[in-house]
């Protein structure tokens, strides 16, 4: 299971990067290029491009050490186990999806803030939900344990 989320966690940094990278080179290769550069549009343009290709670059970067953090240091080899569990699954899509929702959010709630001075509380509470699913993924899996099992008579 660790090789199969190291590579989703890289691929969702690669994701946030090209994807941002996209998003705002059209912008960077238009004629009106210059006022990016200024003093108004620059905490903006930090908070809303680079925040999310930083992290990008960072989940590309510590794959392993995320992978490690979810699954835990040793265990028995997913050939030896005969597959895949379908918790370990849920686990590490909860901690993706957190961590998509994050690093997204992240961006326009600086932005919003080093703009106006003001909180924009839906990015807030998005914010906080993607940090519930990255750190708790043992109470989701619990929550999936018993979706799953319902009314089976267990």
């Amino acid at each position: 299971m660790k090789p199969f989320s190291i590579l989703l966690i890289r691929l969702l940094g690669l994701y946030l990067f090209l994807k941002t990278l996209f998003s705002v080179l059209p912008a960077l290769l238009g004629p009106n290029v210059s006022e990016l550069w200024s003093a108004e549009q620059l905490p903006v343009l930090i908070a809303t491009v680079a925040v999310p290709m930083v992290g990008g670059v960072l989940l590309w970067c510590f794959a392993g050490r995320l992978a490690e953090k979810l699954h835990g240091a040793g265990g028995v080899d997913d050939a030896a186990r005969g597959g895949i569990a379908d918790e370990d699954l849920v686990r590490a899509g909860t901690f993706l999806i957190g961590v998509y929702l994050v690093m997204h959010h992240i961006g326009m709630l600086v932005g919003v803030y080093s703009t106006s001075g003001a909180v924009a509380y839906d990015a807030l509470i998005v914010v906080v939900a993607g940090l519930g699913m990255m750190l708790s993924g043992g109470a989701l899996v619990a929550l999936y344990r018993r979706a799953k099992y319902l009314g089976a008579g267990r």
